[in-house]
């Protein structure tokens, strides 16, 4: 097999999306990148094969020092499967109530959401605050740590101290090799909780929406401290220029409509979609079109 070691976190077919109107369809699709690092410079026009992408994100080496590409081919047939159906979801306007479709959509946009580096990023500042608490705690005569549970706003968590000193001294192969076990066990549960939620698409007759470097976005407009199990949480999600995923808890309104745009709201849907990247924008637009929608809102 043709192992493919520059691995996307956000997959190829879905970016081709989001390239130039005059090469979304040709061999080499580009898109336009803009940072928000000053010290990337200005935007620039890259071919989505240079776009979120890492070398061996997804393949861990086992304890023989051999790739595992386990995960890899996994999310190459889930993205081989929703590339069949993304022309669709991009550009028309199919039943998003179909069960079937729920399904394999909840679980891309799960695992978009958790193959994403900063995802990785996240578990291994928690690890590392963990060690740090442990490190704090009364020590057993084995020198596991004499902790047995922890409370976290009135609720008790079980602790398992067994293999302290292991897992204080993991590398860099053991964090990959645990980002690739959550990326691979937790989605499924994201998903669960995804395909409950009321979903909606806002739709454009001309391309509008941009993605990201980090294109699922939470959002609580009440909350400051939420997950995606919090009551009124919103996920949203670009499936196209023209298509914008919407997930939400407002039940008691109609499932599965479609709603057009509202001009003036352009600037707020790519506002958040820029606010909750974790570096760049993804856009075939003029990034200054872009720009001056969303400055609209600091009028």
């Amino acid at each position: 097999m043709n192992r493919p070691k520059h691995q996307h976190w956000v997959p190829k077919f879905y970016l081709r999306y989001f390239a130039t109107p005059g090469t979304r369809n040709k061999k080499i699709a580009k898109a336009w990148v803009f940072s928000k690092h000053e010290a990337d410079g200005e935007e620039c026009l890259k071919s989505v094969r240079e776009i979120c992408g890492i070398n061996y994100l997804y393949t861990p080496k086992d304890e023989a020092g051999e790739r595992v590409w386990h995960l890899e081919n996994k999310l190459d047939k889930l993205e081989a499967s929703l590339g069949l159906i993304w022309p669709d979801l991009a550009d028309r306007f199919v039943d998003i109530n179909d069960p079937a479709l729920r399904k394999g959509l909840s679980l891309f946009v799960a695992v978009m959401h958790m193959r994403n580096p900063e995802y990785r990023h996240s578990i291994e500042r928690l690890r590392q605050q963990l060690v740090e608490f442990y490190r704090t705690a009364p020590v057993r005569p084995d020198g596991n740590p004499a902790v047995t549970s922890l409370e976290i706003e009135g609720a008790t968590f079980e602790l398992e101290t067994h293999g302290w000193r292991e897992y204080q001294a993991w590398g860099r192969n053991d964090h990959d090799r645990f980002f690739a076990h959550m990326v691979e066990s937790a989605a499924i549960d994201l998903a669960t909780l995804l395909i409950k939620k009321r979903w909606s698409v806002v739709f454009s007759k001309s391309d509008i929406f941009i993605t990201s470097d980090r294109p699922v976005v939470l959002h609580h407009q009440s909350r400051e401290t939420f997950g995606f199990g919090t009551q009124d949480s919103i996920v949203t999600f670009p499936l196209s220029p023209r298509r914008m995923l919407v997930m939400d808890d407002l039940h008691a309104e109609p499932a599965g409509q479609y709603y057009p745009l509202k001009p003036s709201n352009a600037g707020a849907f790519n506002y958040s979609i820029w606010s909750k990247s974790s570096r760049f924008m993804v856009t075939g637009r003029v990034v200054h079109d872009v720009l001056s929608e969303i400055m609209t809102l600091t009028r």
